[in-house]
This record gives structure tokens, C-alpha cells and sequence, in this order.
């Protein structure tokens, strides 16, 4: 289908870029990225780097999410086909996500889960396995990194249309739903809390590592604060 072009501003404020060349690309070639990443964000630690990285990437997934439940529609690419860029915003070095508007697939409103699956599974799982080919980190670690910025979604969606935050987390929440991935990893992280719960307080079991980071303070949902 056409893009909405409308839909480029509403994606720019979640850092996703349609149909732009970006200024300072990260390398396509994984090594490089991750080089490129660590001297980005400012450590010498490549698993903190990786780590950052997802916590800036979790926006793209969100914004998937948010275009799922809105319009019906995502960007149907593999992360082979995303870009991603340096950018410098809020006084903090950040990242932004490239993607391509021939890319946005309308579904049928039957068809969601299976769109959820493949922003969970192309879009995410398998880029985490790729990095950890590279670089020693938890995907429980990276995956509270995209989870987090997922359940803030869910929470606000509760608010207008609570069965259908319902449903998509019931959803997320039964492992058989990712497959081939081993486990829900949202179920690992949720439990049996609540999204009021769950955006309110410490949840997650792993730290995200940004205060490894320059610039940046132990946040307020870190499992390890000292």
C-alpha cells in the first residue's frame, strides 16, 4: 500500500526515519557496528554498547507496535533492510531507525498476531542472536531493554481500549507465541504484574547498563542501583 506520508512525524518523534539517507550511518557489518557503537556511547565495554543500542532501538520496535494496533500496518522488513544513524539530540549522543516506505504492509485486523510475531522474531530476536555472535551479553538483558518501552505502550493503550491491551498481552505473554525463540520473554519479565505495575516501580531482573554510560544515572527502575 501507499505510505501515509502523514505517518512520517508522528515516526520521527518515536526516532524512526522514513525514507531518509542517514547523515552518520552505522556500519552494515556487524564488527564495525558494534566499534562504531561503543566509541558512539562513550565505553570501552562492547556488551555495554550493545545493550545501548537496544535500549534505542526499542522505540522502532514500539513505533511497530503503535502502527500495528492504529493502522493495521507495519514495516514488513527483515533488520537486514533497516539503517541506522548517530544522531545528537536532547544533549545526548542517540540513534535513530532508517526504514523504507515500500517496506509498510497493511493486514487484515485477523492478521495482527502474525504481524506481532515477525517484529518479534525478524525484526528482534534475531538481531539480538546476531550481536551475541559478536559480543558476551544476556538477550534477557537486551530484551527488558525493548520490553520495557513495549510496556509503556500497552500501559497507555490500557487506558483507551483495555481489551485490546488485554488481548495482546495475553498474547505475549503464552511462549508458544514466539516460537522459535525459546521462551516468552515478556512473560519473564511481566509475571503475573500488571501494566500499571509494571511502569510504576522496579521490574525488570537485569540492569540495561546506561549507567555505565557518561552522561548518564542509575535509573529508577534498575534492579541493581548500587
Amino acid at each position: 500500500m501507499t505510505f501515509p506520508q502523514q505517518l512520517k512525524y508522528a515516526l520521527a518523534s518515536q526516532s524512526v526515519a522514513v525514507d531518509r539517507t542517514p547523515e552518520q550511518p552505522l556500519s552494515l557489518e556487524m564488527n564495525q557496528m558494534i566499534e562504531e557503537l561503543q566509541d558512539w556511547a562513550g565505553t570501552g565495554n562492547p556488551g555495554v554498547a550493545v545493550s545501548y543500542f537496544f535500549r534505542q532501538y526499542a522505540l522502532f520496535v514500539s513505533a511497530q507496535f503503535d502502527l500495528i494496533t492504529r493502522h493495521n500496518a507495519y514495516f514488513a522488513c527483515t533488520w537486514q533492510e533497516l539503517k541506522f544513524e548517530r544522531v545528537h539530540n536532547y544533549g545526548f549522543n542517540l540513534l535513530q531507525t532508517h526504514v523504507e516506505s515500500r517496506t509498510f504492509t497493511q493486514f487484515q485486523s485477523h492478521e495482527r498476531f502474525a504481524a506481532m510475531h515477525f517484529v518479534l522474531i525478524e525484526q528482534t530476536e534475531n538481531l539480538i542472536q546476531e550481536f551475541r555472535k559478536q559480543v558476551k551479553i544476556s538477550p534477557i538483558t537486551l530484551w527488558e531493554n525493548v520490553l520495557g518501552s513495549l510496556l509503556w505502550f500497552y500501559a497507555n493503550l490500557e487506558r483507551s481500549n483495555p481489551r485490546r491491551a488485554a488481548e495482546d498481552i495475553e498474547w505475549l505473554l503464552d511462549p508458544a507465541n514466539w516460537q522459535p525463540a525459546k521462551t516468552s520473554y515478556l512473560h519473564k519479565l511481566l509475571g503475573d504484574a500488571s501494566l500499571s505495575r509494571a511502569v510504576s516501580g522496579p521490574l525488570r531482573k537485569t540492569c540495561c547498563l546506561y549507567k555505565e554510560l557518561p552522561g548518564f544515572a542509575t535509573c529508577t527502575f534498575c534492579p541493581n542501583p548500587n
